[in-house]
């Protein structure tokens, strides 16, 4: 009975740590990967969407709903920043990353001098089971499906979709969209909007399991940062999940062996290794083994 305990809690945390890499990064992953837009402000659009959501749940929505609204309202405020800031930094990454840096601190600033240092947290929902003496929630299970459904979505919608082919088209060859006829400023600005509403989203959904504040995001960001580095831009959704599934084994075998600084220790470690020997991330490499298939 211990060994099955033993084997559950380790699957669980795996689980629990994939659908939260998964979610603090999958917006990111797309300002970065397909944009080369350095977001500092990434943690912030996150704490947006568990805003919208604490305040939308409190006036009466229903939780699923209240996230929604999060996650629709980072994306609005995503393409208003995009609008106004963000399109003058296409092509500079240090000017991007100062730019959005900058941002980072006005909104959380910004949220901190009107609502204070905390506002009130959203209750988990959907209970939890019990197996020997631990207990699991089912929440963070729900988190993880999420997670992996909206990957799954994400892929679809740029493989299959009108927007999808003009988004790619756009992020590759800009100049050669806009002779075909693309409308280039639009597909950026639905495409931040985009990654910002699936932060928000995350900050929504993560809303429900911890408190909320103005820099309730940075303790995201980070991680974040590291995934997507990990997985790379060459293909975003394949780099994604590779990078969640290998930094998140890392994390979950030494947190669960040692303490949860150990387990960041280890994915940090892990992610150093990777970017070694694959500089450009996962998914570059993996996209060079196909074109060597292939010509073969």
């Amino acid at each position: 009975m211990e060994t099955v305990s033993f084997i559950v809690s380790l699957l669980y945390q795996y689980a629990d740590t994939i659908g939260v890499l998964a979610l603090s990064a999958i917006g990111l992953i797309i300002i970065f990967g397909m944009m080369g837009v350095i977001n500092m402000a990434h943690g912030e659009m996150m704490m947006i969407g568990a805003y919208i959501t604490s305040f939308a749940y409190f006036a009466g929505v229903p939780s699923g709903i209240a996230v929604i609204f999060g996650a629709v309202g980072a994306g609005l405020a995503g393409i208003v920043l995009e609008r106004v800031i963000i399109r003058r930094f296409y092509g500079q990454l240090l000017s991007s990353l100062v730019a959005t840096w900058g941002l980072s601190l006005l909104l959380s600033q910004g949220a901190l001098l009107i609502f204070g240092p905390q506002i009130k947290s959203v209750p988990t929902p959907f209970g939890s089971f019990a197996l020997a003496e631990l207990s699991y929630s089912y929440y963070r299970l729900f988190m993880l499906g999420i997670a992996l459904i909206t990957i799954a979505g994400l892929w679809a919608l740029f493989r299959y979709t009108r927007f999808g082919v003009h988004a790619r088209a756009t992020m590759q060859n800009p100049r050669m969209a806009r002779a075909l006829g693309v409308d280039t400023d639009r597909i950026y600005a639905l495409t931040f909007g985009l990654g910002a509403a699936l932060a928000g989203l995350a900050g929504g959904l993560l809303a429900l399991t911890a408190n909320i504040g103005p820099f309730y995001g940075m303790s995201y960001t980070p991680q974040a940062f590291i995934t997507v580095v990990v997985g790379g831009g060459a293909d975003v959704i394949t780099g994604l999940l590779a990078s969640v599934f290998s930094l998140g084994a890392a994390k979950t075998i030494f947190m669960n062996q040692f303490n949860i600084l150990l387990g960041h220790v280890a994915m940090l470690v892990l992610a150093f290794v990777i970017i070694r020997l694959m500089p450009a991330g996962i998914s570059e490499w993996i996209e060079r083994r196909r074109v060597r298939v292939r010509s073969r």
